[in-house]
């Protein structure tokens, strides 16, 4: 086996040998200049080397069930979301659904297994004293299958009831989708029949939709 000593002033040696097997003869082409703190050498394939960068940003679509480590979960994949774009903001007739084409959020899984946490923030209420305010998410998958998810009912106050609103749900239903499915979350909103439902009251609501690893 061949071998190659660079020896310094000090008497020690560096030494560079040849693989243990080599089923051809190899030629390697060093570079002309040093490259820059952090770099590494890397070839073409062809025995052409060069000083390279470490690319770490992550291409689009690029994170796949294959690399994400096996048996940890609790991981957040994606965030989907929507600011703003709410078509209608009051409602003094029964249920309105005001996202259809506003506030809804698209959500695409990278696992057939994942579930989705939805998480809504606005403003809004019954402007009649004594009345209710009603609140739900709706979920289509490829756009069938408009289904309820999650409601909440509240009061008003003696000032009408407008008020801050909030919704969290974890739609855990994972044998509804797969990695092909584009999931729809949007709000519906409306009163008990008397007064004015009001969303999005004087604020821009956001609407969104996380991917969490189980």
């Amino acid at each position: 086996m061949s071998e190659l000593n660079l020896t310094h002033s000090n008497g020690n040696k560096v030494k560079l040998t040849t693989p243990d097997t080599l089923a051809a003869s190899e030629t390697f082409k060093l570079p002309g200049a040093d490259g820059s703190t952090g770099q590494f050498l890397k070839t073409d394939g062809s025995g052409a080397l060069s000083f390279a960068t470490v690319d770490t940003s992550i291409a689009d679509g690029s994170i796949t069930a294959a690399k994400l480590a096996a048996g940890v979960g609790g991981k957040i994949i994606q965030v989907k979301y929507k600011r703003g774009g709410v078509t209608t903001s009051s409602n003094s007739g029964g249920w309105t659904d005001s996202v259809e084409s506003g506030l809804n959020v698209d959500i695409t899984p990278v696992l057939s297994s994942s579930f989705i946490l939805i998480q809504m923030h606005s403003v809004g209420g019954n402007t009649q004293s004594g009345r209710s305010f009603f609140l739900r998410l709706r979920r289509k998958i490829n756009n069938t299958g408009d289904t309820n998810v999650a409601s909440f009912q509240i009061g008003d106050g003696n000032n009408g009831g407008i008020q801050s609103l909030a919704l969290t749900h974890v739609d855990n239903d994972p044998g509804n989708w797969n990695t092909s499915h584009v999931i729809n979350y949007r709000i519906r909103f409306g009163q008990d029949g008397s007064g004015t439902a009001r969303f999005d009251y004087a604020t821009t609501s956001v609407l969104y939709a996380m991917e969490i690893q189980p």
